[in-house]
């Protein structure tokens, strides 16, 4: 058998991976065991699974890495770019949802100027509480999801019939800071918000994972092109020894997955009134992609992000800056009664705009889903609730029934 690394470092490579799996598949267990969030918990599980996907791509390329590079590195890829979206869906839903954010927790802060000197110079300042703000930073996060599976086909026809792929890693590489940068500015404008729910473990977990493929792959790569590690015409060897050391280093990333992402928030002591999804549905529900294909085509359109769609009575017109309110004016907001009073005008056709997101009214067509259902609904008995008996045990009645005990009563 050849070996494209020392002995001793392929060993510690297969047992580094061994154990990572093993570990994030615990961690992975507990969670779909004490499903009781699906909403939080199928983001998590899913950007869980990067340990294992990462531990086993990368010990693959260790045996084997002509094959890998063909067929397992571009299933590694693509998953690293979803796993950058996904930690951004996470951190917009412990926050409240992206009306949350819009109306309320950005409505009269300052906007934000870009952090890097030029660009802050150039381009106007971010202002989350604008929805084509907001649209602008998911969208720069998104691209590189969208981006990743058409990088990964190119360069596999690159590698196979001999085509130039330096165009594509230069758009791989402006794809990448983008997305990076799109997400450390959205953490900029809501840090306060955030430190709160204490995401700097969640954060350093996904981010170094990354850092570490992207970086380690750059310095190798120099390396490679100055002759320190040696090259083959059939191996790439800096390629596996990049492969090699993510492997070893699989082993910290799960146990720091292990600590950030706790299923213990989620038992029943911590949530003793909350019913929990059976493990064959929670499976079901973070393999499913519904959430996903509605999410991407919102995005991608765009149409549903105006400030007419995010209204509410909480904004305050004073407190927005100038390019935020003429966006608004322009989008039809008018005032009445001096100022005291406000409406929406019609679109230019001279119709009236129709409201679909973020809103609450009876012209909405979300609500027709009811049609001619007037009655009443029996439940389902295959529902895949479960009610846990032990649960009562962690109630605040039970605790206070506990300490009256314990407390000696005065005759």
């Amino acid at each position: 058998m050849e070996y494209y690394v020392p002995k001793w470092w392929l060993q510690l490579c297969v047992l580094s991976s061994f154990l990572s799996v093993v570990i994030s598949s615990i961690s992975i267990c507990r969670q779909l065991i004490n499903y009781r969030k699906p909403s939080e918990q199928r983001l998590i599980v899913r950007i869980q699974v990067m340990v294992p996907l990462f531990s086993v791509t990368c010990l693959l390329a260790c045996f084997k890495p002509q094959w890998a590079q063909t067929w397992t590195e571009p299933i590694r890829e693509i998953y690293e770019a979803f796993v950058i979206y996904t930690f951004f869906s996470l951190l917009t839903l412990i926050l409240g949802g992206e009306r949350r954010i819009i109306t309320e927790l950005c409505m009269g802060k300052a906007a934000v100027r870009h952090p890097i000197c030029f660009i802050g110079a150039v381009l106007p300042r971010v202002d989350m509480s604008s929805p084509s703000d907001f649209l602008a930073v998911k969208r720069g996060i998104l691209q590189y999801v969208w981006f990743k599976p058409v990088y990964c086909l190119a360069m596999t026809f690159s590698y196979k019939y001999g085509w130039n792929h330096r165009v594509w890693i230069v758009l791989y590489n402006i794809s990448a800071t983008l997305s990076l940068y799109d997400l450390a500015l959205f953490w900029k404008c809501l840090y306060k918000e955030l430190q709160q729910y204490h995401p700097w473990p969640k954060f350093l977990c996904v981010k170094l994972i990354i850092f570490a493929s992207y970086w380690q792959g750059m310095v190798i790569s120099i390396l490679s092109y100055y002759g320190v590690i040696e090259q083959s015409a059939d191996v790439d060897y800096g390629y596996v020894y990049q492969n090699a050391m993510l492997c070893v280093e699989m082993i910290g990333f799960a146990v720091g997955h292990l600590i950030a992402f706790n299923w213990e928030p989620y038992s029943a002591r911590s949530l003793p009134g909350a019913a929990r999804l059976t493990f064959g549905y929670a499976l079901r529900d973070w393999l499913g992609f519904g959430d996903l294909i509605w999410d991407f085509k919102t995005t991608f359109r765009g149409d549903d992000y105006t400030h007419r769609n995010f209204d509410s009575a909480e904004a305050v017109l004073a407190m927005q800056n100038m390019r935020t309110r003429m966006h608004m004016l322009n989008e039809g907001l008018r005032f009445s009664e001096g100022g005291r009073e406000r409406y929406w005008i019609t679109n230019n056709r001279g119709r009236p705009s129709q409201v679909t997101y973020g809103t609450t009214n009876e012209e909405d067509p979300w609500t027709e889903f009811l049609g001619d259902v007037r009655g009443y609904i029996p439940e389902d008995p295959n529902y895949p609730i479960i009610w846990d008996v032990d649960a009562y045990k962690h109630t605040r009645s039970m605790a206070r029934l506990r300490g009256n005990l314990e407390t000696p009563q005065s005759v």
